[in-house]
């Protein structure tokens, strides 16, 4: 590795400490010439994900740099071949779930601003989507069927998996079945339908996977936005609604409130925005509530594997993420007819 590293760095490549990652990737503190630090990020790759996490993020990084963007790590090399990218090594501290405040919102919202600016620059559409972004309403309901439908095809005859089907049966799908044409009608009272997609005007560039979780304070508390493997053009709508259900945060009320207001001024020229959002953001906590179920899919212990993160007892993860998921159910059930975060 240090060899390959000195090549594509022409450097000197004195140490590799592999120091984090997430479930898809692995990251390293590479050491040059005894003093320079860079990051290495080693990309999980398979044929199953069709994803290029690789040039998603490092394109995404060099666009943004190019136009200006700090807030990022620069992009500094790329071996496709080996599934590496090399970036600027970020000195700065994780922010802990729940201890995230309003110099830390206002960058974020600073950020989204600054990337709906962007969005209006006729190179920007040389970008392609983010991943899983869906320019119609109805495409997300389709998604979120899918979702449902490959975990009720999962096989397992263990307590957890007879636990999850008792769940999707009993609470997920009546609960689904109630929201799906609430969404439509409040999407239609808004003055949009299920099949009507966004046009350019209406999308945004979006680093998808967008939080707290994703990003390091600096000494000076200048913040750093990482990990932009989803990045692309998107609805604006889902870039808020997932903020505001995103579990990895822990946001208090008055700050999610606060964020969604910010918004809502950023895209002021849209002012039916605020009911797409209140349309679409039960049906992205459906879809939150299946993706703390995929640790019951196969692929997903894969990339754990890839990650070293694989959990010791995997039928315990299963239950555990069950149980977040079910919290989820009911936030959504207790908050879709009544959206908390309204000025």
């Amino acid at each position: 590795m240090r060899a390959a590293l000195a090549g594509l760095l022409n450097r000197n490549v004195t140490r590799v400490e592999r120091i984090g990652g997430g479930r898809n990737s692995q990251v390293y503190k590479v050491v040059a010439d005894g003093a320079l630090h860079f990051a290495l990020k080693v990309y999980f790759r398979h044929a199953a994900d069709r994803r290029d996490r690789l040039a998603i993020e490092y394109n995404g990084f060099s666009f943004l740099w190019e136009n200006g963007f700090r807030d990022i790590p620069r992009p500094i090399a790329a071996d496709h071949g080996m599934g590496w990218a090399v970036y600027q090594f970020i000195e700065g501290d994780k922010i802990p779930p729940g201890q995230a405040g309003e110099a830390e919102l206002t960058a974020a919202v600073d950020l989204l601003g600054r990337l709906r600016e962007l969005s209006c620059k006729a190179e920007s559409r040389k970008l392609d989507a983010a991943s899983e972004a869906f320019f119609s309403v109805g495409l997300v309901v389709d998604n979120v069927r899918q979702r449902w439908q490959r975990l009720r095809a999962a096989e397992g005859e263990t307590p957890a998996y007879q636990a999850l089907r008792a769940f999707l049966e009993t609470e997920l799908t009546p609960l689904l079945e109630r929201v799906t044409p609430w969404s439509e009608s409040r999407l239609q009272a808004a003055g949009g339908s299920f099949a009507q997609e966004l046009s350019w005007e209406q999308r945004t560039l979006s680093p998808s996977d967008f939080g707290f979780h994703n990003a390091l304070r600096e000494r000076d508390g200048r913040m750093i936005f990482l990990d932009f493997e989803y990045f692309g053009w998107d609805d604006p709508a889902k870039m808020i609604a997932d903020f505001l259900l995103h579990p990895a945060m822990e946001l208090s009320p008055d700050l999610k409130k606060k964020f969604a207001s910010a918004m809502f001024r950023r895209f002021s020229d849209w002012p039916d925005l605020l009911g797409r959002v209140e349309s679409v953001y039960p049906l992205y906590g459906f879809k939150w509530c299946l993706i703390f179920l995929n640790e019951f899919l196969p692929d997903q212990l894969l990339r754990r594997q890839f990650a070293a993160v694989a959990a010791p007892d995997r039928a315990a993860l299963q239950m555990q993420q069950l149980d977040k998921a079910r919290q989820m159910l009911n936030r959504i059930r207790r908050e879709y007819e009544r959206f908390p975060y309204r000025d």
